[in-house]
């Protein structure tokens, strides 16, 4: 399925580390890779996409998805979709794709963070509201598509996989010895 990487911070981020991020996500969907960012007083946030084309596999549907004041990126597959985009339509939204994508952003369009209680099927997902200024990340509720995610200093990096999250990162990771041993010895 496709990947997501994206990060809060200050500064900007070399081309290289962005080539090096979109290249460790091209085995998660090779149908087209994008990268976007935006600029918040002195921070800057970056949104990376890498598509497996699926639902509407026209170049419509790819991502960064533009609506309105919010950009989304998206990993995994609502399943409810439909019955959520005759919901949408009933409420006057019109569509122009016939893809999963598009409906997760109206949906959030039109309940903000009540959208994802309406979804069924898995997903991680990174929304930017241009308006509020505020970044929402989700995941469903079995973490079956993962979103990890640093949080240092005041700076947010996540991605849908370690190896993208290590390369955008940018710096030494340090094993947590304490977690592992809870994890061992608790089971969690």
């Amino acid at each position: 399925m496709c990947g997501i990487a994206g990060c809060f911070i200050s500064g900007a981020i070399s081309k290289e580390i962005v080539d090096k991020t979109l290249n460790s996500m091209r085995n998660r969907g090779p149908d087209n890779q994008n990268v976007i960012s935006f600029r918040l007083n002195e921070k800057n946030i970056y949104f990376f996409h890498s598509r497996l084309s699926i639902i509407d596999l026209q170049k419509r549907s790819n991502q960064p998805f533009k609506f309105r004041n919010y950009t989304l990126i998206f990993n995994g597959e609502i399943y409810n979709y439909k019955e959520i985009r005759a919901q949408l339509i009933k409420l006057g939204y019109r569509f122009k794709t016939k893809s999963d994508t598009e409906v997760v952003i109206k949906a959030f369009s039109a309940w903000g963070s009540n959208s994802f209680k309406k979804f069924v099927g898995m997903w991680s997902i990174a929304i930017w509201d241009d308006k509020s200024k505020k970044l929402f990340l989700c995941r469903d509720r079995f973490g079956e598509k993962p979103l990890y995610y640093i949080f240092e200093n005041g700076e947010l990096y996540f991605a849908s996989e370690l190896k993208t999250l290590r390369i955008l990162y940018n710096k030494q990771l340090k094993i947590n010895f304490k977690k592992i041993r809870d994890f061992l010895f608790k089971g969690y």
